[in-house]
């Protein structure tokens, strides 16, 4: 119910001016992940849009791009929103990951398991990522109690993160004792032909390129770093560098609690991939359960766009296309790598976890 007064009347007009259905209280919050936290509406309320399970099922994104399906939408204000939260505990895995590695794939096989729901890309995760660690810290449990939320008992969240948030990956796997990450990569080589192919994935490269480099600096300081990306190539081995070192020092401070999967060889024998996968997060799969997710249709599908057929066959030739044609970009990466690896022991670390290259 709408609290009479000032605040009742500030949120009615952003329910007005933003065309939302409803002003939300706090048991409508924690009840289930019905109604989902997108971002901040003028009038210091928070916009939700409600989704159910097939909504969720259905979504590569959780951001502002759902606003576009013409779910129902509502609002509530802070206080109520930090009531809920109150309420509720933290108690998601996640995937972490360096971007264009599957991770979207990954997700969506975790949660056509019995007892997992999963969530992609949610705008609250990506939102504090872009403020920074110390600035998110005050914000980070709040969103991760939130996307922790589950439609029935004995479930777990699996938050399936935007790549650049591992850049908050170890404050995430330090607000939850019981979480484990799974940590998804490939090679350089692979990172390089796999971005270079697509005019999107370059696009995409080039709008993170300067926040990557930044955060990479600040990881290897400016003798780790040498010098900044002075080609296509090595801006694209920069963001594979900038991710990869996030997480290895995720890793590195929860061992115990991450899994690396390089995609590849993921791939190469998804039966076994998926039930270590499984396992890590607390699942004991049977042969027959394996057997009935990698042979359905997830697995010959673009995972961010299902309509697409798409398959490791695919992939495949689409990697041995651009390795011809950007032959000289990715050797011209993998050098920048390697100088870097030879400085800097975070930097080599992340380097030879690939197994693509051993200094």
């Amino acid at each position: 119910m709408a609290q009479p007064g000032g605040k009742a009347a500030g949120l009615a007009a952003v329910l007005r001016a933003g065309g939302l259905t409803g002003v939300l209280a706090a048991d409508e919050l924690t009840r289930s992940p019905e109604w989902l936290p997108l971002d901040g509406a003028p009038g210091a309320a928070v916009r939700l849009v409600r989704l159910n399970e097939e909504n969720y099922r259905e979504a590569s994104f959780l951001d502002q791009r759902l606003l576009e399906r013409g779910y129902a939408q509502g609002a509530c204000d802070l206080a109520v929103l930090e009531a809920a939260v109150a309420r509720l505990a933290v108690r998601a895995h996640y995937i972490f990951h360096t971007g264009h590695v599957g991770s979207t794939l990954v997700s969506r096989l975790i949660g056509a398991y019995p007892g997992f729901f999963s969530l992609r890309e949610p705008a609250l995760l990506r939102a504090l990522a872009m403020r920074g660690p110390a600035e998110a810290a005050p914000r980070l449990e709040a969103a991760l109690a939130l996307l922790s939320r589950t439609w029935r008992p004995g479930e777990r969240a699996v938050v399936k993160a935007t790549s650049f948030v591992s850049e908050l990956s170890t404050s995430i796997l330090a607000a939850g004792e019981q979480a484990v990450a799974i940590l998804m990569f490939v090679s350089p080589a692979a990172y390089l032909a796999g971005i270079l192919a697509g005019p999107n994935s370059r696009a995409e490269i080039r709008q993170l390129d300067a926040v990557r480099l930044q955060r990479l600096e600040g990881r290897l300081g400016p003798e780790g770093l040498l010098a900044a990306p002075r080609s296509e190539g090595e801006s694209v081995a920069m963001s594979w560098l900038c991710e990869m070192t996030a997480l290895c020092h995720a890793a590195e401070r929860f061992a115990a609690r991450v899994r690396w999967v390089n995609f590849d060889e993921f791939l190469a024998e998804p039966r076994s991939g998926l039930a270590d996968i499984l396992a890590a997060l607390g699942a004991r799969p049977a042969a027959k359960e394996i057997e009935t997710l990698v042979s359905g249709p997830l697995m010959r599908r673009y995972s961010k766009a299902p309509e697409y057929a798409y398959d490791a066959a695919l992939r495949r030739e689409v990697l041995r296309s651009a390795e011809l044609e950007h032959a000289g970009e990715i050797r011209r990466g993998i050098e920048w790598l390697q100088k870097r690896a030879g400085r800097h022991p975070l930097a080599r670390r992340a380097f030879e976890m690939s197994a693509a290259e051993r200094l």
